[in-house]
C-alpha cells in the first residue's frame, strides 16, 4: 500500500498476499497507520538505538589474568557501526559485586579494544561481572546495556576449592535456606576440622551477620541465611574465610543463587489474550530461583474440573500447548515439578470478544505466515478495520489497515523482507490502541560468509602458524570488514559454546530482550529446524520491550538526561555571584600546570561559559578559575558534571558458577603448571605464588614521624608499584582495593567521589592529617607515584573508635603539602572523565632456540583484523607449548552492518 506523505523507511513496504481476499484501501488523512509509522520515524530519528558487544579472548580468567576484549557499538535496526557516541564505558564488578575496575575507551567508527587486568594481590576467584555501555545507551533502561557473568579462578601451590548448595526447609509458613559450603584441596580430600568465618553482604559491603563455624569430617559446614532489611536474599552475596593448618587466610565470596525451592511457572497465550472461541497457542516457562530453566509437566482443567489438555516442558523449562477456551470459563494449571509436588496456577481469564495475532516463521520456505483469528463476537458486530504494523528497531518492514469480516484473515511475508534479528508485530484497533502484540526471531543467510583454513591441521609447540581469512557476502561476493581474533588452548580453556556470548546472540538477540536467556550460544553455534523451534518458544515467553507504544504516540518531545559523547570532551558549567545570581561577561581559566596549558574563555549573559573539543586522557586535572568582567574573586564557579552509572542488579543469575573447582578444573591445573615454569626460570618467586593466600604480619611502620597504623592492623595495606597503566591516584585505588568502593556524593563543593565501605563513608587522612571532601577530589587527581603506602581500616575497633569510622590512610612521598589549603568558591579542581590508555597484547616471537616453557592459555590476541575489498588476509604467530587443540574465533563486523563469526581448530603436538 502508499501512503500521503508517508516518512521514508529503512526498509520498504512490501506487497503481501491476502489469502482472506484482497484488499484495496484508500487512505485518509487521519489513518492510524500513518500516524503510528510517523511516531516510530521519530523515535528512530531522536532516539536512535545503540547495542553493544565486547568479544574477549576466552570465556574466564585465572587471577593475574589479563581480560582482553574489543568493544563494538552498532546503531539501529541495520546494525551498522555507530558514528553517534565517541565514548563506551567498560566497569568490571569483582566477585562481590562490586565496582573494581573502569575503563573510559574511545569509539572511532563504532569500535575500540581495551584490556582489564586482574592483579594477584587484589582479586579474589568468584563470579566478576563486565558490563559496557554509552551515555547514550543511559537514556533508556540499563537492561540493555551490555551485561556478563566471567568466571575468575585461582590456582596457588596449597590449592583449596569450595563449592557452594542449598538446602531447604520450613519454619511454619517461612521459607529456611542454608548455604552448604564444601570444602576440599586440589586431589580432592575433604578439609576437614578448620575454621572459617563467614559473614553476609548485602548493598556491596553492608553486613547482614556474621559467624564462625568449623568444617566436618566431610570438610563441610551450613550457614542457615537471613534476609537482613529487606527480608529477601536475592543481590547479597556471603564472604567465607577458611583458616589454613598454617594459620593462613584462603578468602571466597559467591553470590547467593538459589533463595527457595519455589519454582516460578507463568503462562503466555501467543498475542497476549485467551479469546473465547479462537483455538490458541499457549506457550509456558518454569523457572528456579536459579534462574535456570525447570522440566515441569501438568494437565489444563477448566471450572468443572474436566481435563482439557496436557503440557510437558521440552527446552530450558519452556514447552507449548493450544487451547480452544470457552465462553464463560476459567482455566487452570495443575503443574508437577520434577520432584513430584504440585500447585495450581491460574490461566488468564477469557475474553468474550477479541483477536488472537498468530504468526508462523516457516524457515523451508523462508515465509512468515500472519493470522489474525476474530471470534464470532466481533463479526456479530459487522467487524472493524483493524491494522497491522511489523518493525524492528522502529524500522518498519511492513504496515497496513484491513477490514475484518471473517473469522480467519491471512498474510504471507517473505522472510527475506524483514531484518535478521527480532520483528514485533502489533495489531491496532480502529483507533489505534494495541490490542494484540507477538515478536519473532528472523534468522537470514544474510550475513557475513567467514572462512579459516591453514596449510595443515596439526603443528608443533611454538611453531609459526599461519591462517588464510576469506569474507564473502551472502552471494559469495568478496566483501571487507573489521574482525577481532582470539586463539586459545581448548585443552586449558574448554569451551561450552551453547553457554557462549557471541556477536550474533548479543546483537541480535540478548541487546533488544530484558531479562535472563539462558546459554543464548545455543539458539546460533549449529542452527537446525529444532533449535529454531525452540528460539520461537523464547520469543513466545520473553517480550520485547524497547519502547511503549503509549508513550510513542503521546506526542511528548524527548529530552535526552544524557547527551551522546563525541570523541573530544566540553568543559561547561557556569559562573556565579556568591549570592547565585549569574555573572555576564566574567573570565574563565582552564589551567593544568603539568602541561603548561592556560585556555581562557568568557562567560554569556546568563553566567554559562563552555570550553570545546578538548581530547583528554588518562583524567587529566584541570584548575578551573572564575573571576568576575572586572577581575574580582569573590565568585562562586561551577563545573557540569555527568554523574557515574550506578550498579546495575546482575541479571545473569543462572550463570553463577557455584562450583568453580570443578568447571574450571583444566585451566586451574594449566595455570599451576604455568606458575611452576615460572618459578623454575626464576620470573616469579615461590612467595608470589601464593597469591589467594593472606599472609599476616605484626612489623611496626612509622610514617613521617607519624605512629598511624601497625603492620597487621590495617585490614589491607597497598603500595603502588606497577603503576604505569594509571594515569590517577583514584584510577590506581579503584582497580587495587578490595571491599571499598568508590562513589559519587554530594559535598559543599558539588560531587565528588568518596570512598564507601558497607555503605558507609569513610574518613580519609594524608600524613596524618583528616582531609576534607572537597580536598579528597583533590588528591583522588594525584599521581599515584606520589604515594608512598595506603592502609585501608574497615574492621579494627580500636583505630575505629579514634576516627570516627571506617579510614583510608595515605602516606605520601613528599610529606605533608600536596593538597592546597582550604575551599574557595572562586576556584575547582576538576577532572573531566579521559580515555584510559590502551594496552597491546604481546605475541612472542620464537626461534628454534628458545627453551623459555610457554604454557599461556590465550595464545593470540588481535583486536584489529582489517580485511579489505579483496575480503582476503591473513593472520600469523606463534603456538605456545600446551598440547592439544587450538580454537581459533574469529569476530567482526562491515560497514553495512553485517555480522561474521567463524571457529576454526587444529591440533599442537
Amino acid at each position: 500500500m502508499k501512503f500521503k506523505n508517508a516518512p521514508k523507511i529503512a526498509i520498504p513496504i512490501f506487497f503481501v498476499l491476502l489469502i482472506a481476499g484482497a484488499f484495496s484501501f484508500t487512505q485518509k488523512d487521519n489513518d492510524p497507520v500513518e500516524k503510528l509509522v510517523a511516531a516510530l520515524q521519530k523515535w528512530t530519528e531522536t532516539q536512535p538505538q545503540e547495542k553493544i558487544y565486547l568479544h574477549t579472548d576466552k570465556p574466564y580468567y585465572m587471577v593475574g589474568d589479563t581480560i582482553w576484549f574489543k568493544a563494538y557499538v552498532t546503531i539501529g535496526s541495520k546494525h551498522q557501526l555507530s558514528a553517534l557516541s565517541g565514548a563506551v564505558y567498560v566497569d568490571l564488578y569483582n566477585e562481590a559485586d562490586s565496582l573494581a575496575q573502569s575503563l573510559k575507551l574511545p569509539l572511532v567508527a563504532g569500535m575500540t579494544k581495551g584490556s582489564f587486568v586482574l592483579p594477584d594481590s587484589s582479586s579474589h576467584d568468584g563470579n566478576y561481572r563486565i558490563r559496557a555501555y554509552t551515555q547514550w545507551m543511559r537514556n533508556s533502561d540499563p537492561a540493555f546495556f551490555y551485561d556478563k557473568i566471567l568466571g575468575v579462578g585461582n590456582s596457588v601451590a596449597n590449592m583449596s576449592f569450595c563449592k557452594i548448595s542449598y538446602e531447604y526447609s520450613k519454619d511454619g509458613a517461612k521459607d529456611v535456606v542454608t548455604a552448604v559450603l564444601t570444602y576440599s584441596n586440589d586431589k580432592g580430600e575433604a578439609l576437614s576440622n578448620r575454621k572459617v568465618d563467614y559473614a553476609l553482604f548485602e548493598n556491596g559491603y553492608e553486613k547482614v551477620f556474621s559467624g564462625n563455624k568449623e568444617t566436618d569430617n566431610y570438610g563441610q559446614l551450613k550457614i542457615k541465611l537471613q534476609g537482613g532489611k529487606s527480608g529477601k536474599l536475592q543481590d547479597k552475596h556471603l564472604t567465607a574465610k577458611l583458616q589454613t593448618r598454617e594459620k593462613d587466610i584462603v578468602v571466597k565470596d559467591f553470590a547467593i543463587k538459589s533463595i527457595s525451592t519455589q519454582t516460578d511457572v507463568q503462562f503466555f497465550p501467543e498475542s497476549g489474550p485467551l479469546v473465547s472461541g479462537v483455538r490458541t497457542r499457549v506457550a509456558f516457562k518454569a523457572t528456579g530461583t536459579d534462574g535456570l530453566g525447570v522440566p515441569v509437566k501438568g494437565v489444563i482443567i477448566d471450572n468443572d474440573g474436566k481435563e482439557v489438555e496436557t503440557f510437558e516442558a521440552t527446552h530450558f523449562g519452556m514447552g507449548q500447548f493450544r487451547l480452544m477456551p470457552e465462553k464463560g470459563k476459567l482455566y487452570q494449571a495443575k503443574v508437577t515439578y520434577p520432584d513430584g509436588s504440585e500447585k495450581s496456577i491460574k490461566l488468564p481469564p477469557v475474553l468474550e470478544s477479541g483477536y488472537v495475532l498468530s504468526v508462523y516463521n516457516n524457515t523451508e520456505t523462508d515465509t512468515v505466515l500472519v493470522r489474525i483469528s476474530s471470534n464470532p463476537a466481533i463479526l456479530e458486530k459487522g467487524g472493524q478495520t483493524v491494522s497491522l504494523i511489523a518493525q524492528s528497531n522502529g524500522s518498519v518492514s511492513y504496515a497496513s489497515s484491513m477490514p475484518i469480516s471473517k473469522p480467519l484473515t491471512s498474510l504471507y511475508i517473505p522472510a527475506k523482507d524483514l531484518p535478521s534479528g527480532i520483528t514485533q508485530f502489533t495489531l491496532f484497533s480502529s483507533t489505534g490502541d494495541p490490542m494484540n502484540e507477538r515478536i519473532i526471531f528472523v534468522q537470514n543467510k544474510d550475513q557475513m560468509d567467514v572462512k579459516l583454513s591453514t596449510p595443515k591441521k596439526v603443528y608443533a609447540g611454538k611453531e609459526k602458524v599461519e591462517i588464510d581469512l576469506s569474507v564473502a557476502g551472502a552471494n559469495g561476493t568478496p566483501i571487507s570488514g573489521n574482525f577481532s581474533v582470539s586463539v586459545v588452548s581448548e585443552d586449558a580453556v574448554p569451551v561450552d559454546e551453547a553457554k557462549e556470548t557471541t556477536i550474533f546472540s548479543q546483537i541480535l538477540l540478548s541487546s533488544d530482550i530484558k531479562g535472563y536467556i539462558e546459554k543464548p550460544g545455543y539458539y546460533f553455534s549449529n542452527p537446525t529446524e529444532e533449535t529454531k523451534g525452540n528460539l520461537d518458544l523464547l520469543m513466545l515467553t520473553q517480550g520485547y520491550r524497547r519502547f511503549v507504544w503509549k508513550d510513542l504516540t503521546s506526542g511528548k518531545p524527548f529530552k535526552p538526561a544524557f547527551k551522546a559523547e563525541k570523541l573530544t570532551t566540553d568543559v561547561t558549567g557556569r559562573l556565579l555571584t556568591l549570592g547565585e545570581k549569574p555573572i555576564a561577561g566574567g573570565k574563565i581559566s582552564l589551567i593544568n600546570n603539568k602541561l603548561g596549558v592556560i585556555i581562557d574563555t568568557v562567560t554569556n549573559a546568563e553566567g554559562y561559559y563552555k570550553f570545546s573539543n578538548l581530547l583528554i586522557t588518562n583524567e587529566i586535572g584541570f584548575t578551573v578559575q572564575g573571576r568576575n568582567a572586572k577581575g574580582g574573586k569573590n565568585v562562586e564557579i561551577k563545573v557540569d558534571k555527568i554523574r557515574d552509572q550506578d550498579r546495575t542488579p546482575n541479571i545473569n543469575i543462572g550463570d553463577l558458577d557455584t562450583d568453580m573447582g570443578k568447571s574450571m578444573k583444566a585451566s586451574l591445573e594449566n595455570n599451576k603448571k604455568q606458575d611452576e615454569e615460572m618459578v623454575k626460570s626464576g620470573q616469579m618467586s615461590r612467595s608470589q605464588q601464593l597469591k589467594e593466600v593472606i599472609i599476616s604480619a605484626r612489623k611496626r611502620k612509622r610514617l613521617f614521624g607519624y605512629d598511624l597504623i601497625m603492620d597487621g592492623h590495617a585490614d589491607n595495606t597497598y603500595r603502588p608499584n606497577n603503576v604505569q597503566a594509571f594515569g590517577t591516584l583514584l584510577e590506581w585505588l579503584r582497580a587495587t582495593v578490595i571491599n571499598v568502593q568508590f562513589i559519587q556524593a554530594e559535598a559543599d563543593c558539588g560531587p565528588v567521589t568518596m570512598p564507601f565501605t558497607r555503605n558507609e563513608r569513610m574518613r580519609v587522612f594524608v600524613d596524618g592529617r583528616q582531609i576534607n571532601d572537597c580536598e579528597v577530589q583533590d588528591l583522588f587527581y594525584l599521581d599515584p607515584l606520589d604515594i608512598d603506602r595506603v592502609d585501608v581500616v574497615r574492621t579494627n575497633a580500636a583505630i575505629i573508635s579514634m576516627t570516627g569510622g571506617p579510614s583510608l590512610f595515605l602516606s605520601t612521598k613528599r610529606g605533608v603539602g600536596i593538597l592546597r589549603a582550604g575551599y574557595n568558591p572562586s576556584v575547582v579542581n576538576y577532572s573531566p572523565r579521559g580515555f584510559n590508555p590502551v594496552k597491546e597484547f604481546y605475541a612472542p616471537v620464537y626461534d628454534s632456540n628458545s627453551r623459555i616453557t610457554d604454557l599461556r592459555s590465550t595464545v593470540y590476541w588481535n583486536p584489529g583484523i582489517l580485511v579489505g575489498e579483496s575480503g582476503k588476509g591473513k593472520i600469523s604467530f606463534f603456538n605456545a607449548d600446551t598440547k592439544g587443540v587450538y580454537r581459533v574465533t574469529i569476530e567482526g563486523i562491515n560497514g553495512d552492518g553485517l555480522l561474521g563469526r567463524q571457529v576454526y581448530r587444529y591440533e599442537v603436538k
